[in-house]
């Protein structure tokens, strides 16, 4: 029998999931921490961006990282992924028509956060190479927020974020959904973000497409059918070959699987994949 754990994680959030490897499966999610705005005001308290313990020891982190040869950069949560981390996704979508005016409140909040946040980073850690803005705001055939409210409750807040990103000096700012996120790219590169992951191919979000509809305008990582991955041969290298060489000799591509690696991969099909992959990087990636 499954043993199962019951905890609040840093987000606030109530989940259950296994105890012996939770990877194997999405937590049960019991319970978001706003359901009032006296619960949103309760929070902030715990949210301020000047508290030394967010960042660790800088010298420890110049130590480890500077003279590394592979590309480092802030992770941060996004508009949507903020917003449904308070809420859940079902009273998000009723809290936009019966108190926008806290969502809006909640974003003001989240762009002075990630802007002070990003300040107090750069000035301690310069030199990173980009900022993920993880949002996983899509399922397998749309987004899980309309394109006009993304206009409306996202984008004012997202356009300035990334203007102050730039200021302080890093030009890469991608961001992570999974799904199908298809029908937003126009309001994404219009904001300013000028890459994204991970496009599953399960959902029908093929990077080539995207490619050939935007151009150089958005970088993109991943596109790699995790599930010819996990069988192997034949299908792994017709699923590679079909794309990677031309999105590699196009450039503003980086290859990988289009999520995590699910456990049923053996450890021979992945390397199979690594072999394939650094061999068409030699050839194609300049």
């Amino acid at each position: 029998e499954t043993a199962y754990v019951v905890y609040r994680g840093t987000d606030g959030i109530i989940r259950r999931e296994r105890a012996d490897r939770a990877e194997l499966s999405m937590p049960q999610w019991l319970r978001f921490p706003v359901e009032t705005r006296a619960d949103w005001e309760a929070m902030l308290s715990r949210l301020d961006p000047e508290t030394p313990s967010r960042y660790g020891d800088w010298a420890d982190l110049h130590r480890r990282f500077d003279d590394r040869e592979y590309p480092l950069g802030l992770t941060i949560c996004g508009a949507y992924g903020t917003q449904r981390n308070c809420f859940g996704e079902e009273k998000l979508a009723y809290v936009y028509y019966d108190d926008p005016d806290l969502v809006h409140e909640i974003m003001r909040w989240w762009l002075a956060f990630y802007k002070r946040l990003v300040t107090i980073v750069t000035r301690n850690f310069p030199g990173l190479d980009y900022v993920m803005v993880w949002e996983d705001m899509a399922h397998k055939t749309g987004p899980l927020i309309s394109p006009d409210f993304v206009r409306r409750f996202m984008m004012p807040y997202y356009e300035p974020l990334i203007d102050h990103i730039v200021s302080c000096g890093i030009d890469v700012v991608w961001v992570d959904t999974d799904g199908n996120a298809d029908v937003l790219l126009e309001q994404f590169i219009a904001s300013g973000v000028n890459a994204m992951c991970p496009f599953e191919i399960a959902a029908g979000w093929e990077p080539t497409d995207v490619r050939k509809r935007w151009g150089h305008r958005l970088a993109m990582i991943g596109g790699i059918d995790k599930r010819a991955v996990a069988i192997g041969g034949y299908v792994m290298r017709e699923e590679v070959m079909r794309k990677v060489p031309e999105l590699l000799q196009s450039g503003g591509y980086i290859p990988c699987i289009d999520h995590s690696t699910p456990p049923d991969t053996s450890l021979d099909a992945h390397r199979e994949f690594v072999d394939l992959i650094r061999e068409l990087g030699a050839k194609y990636g300049g």
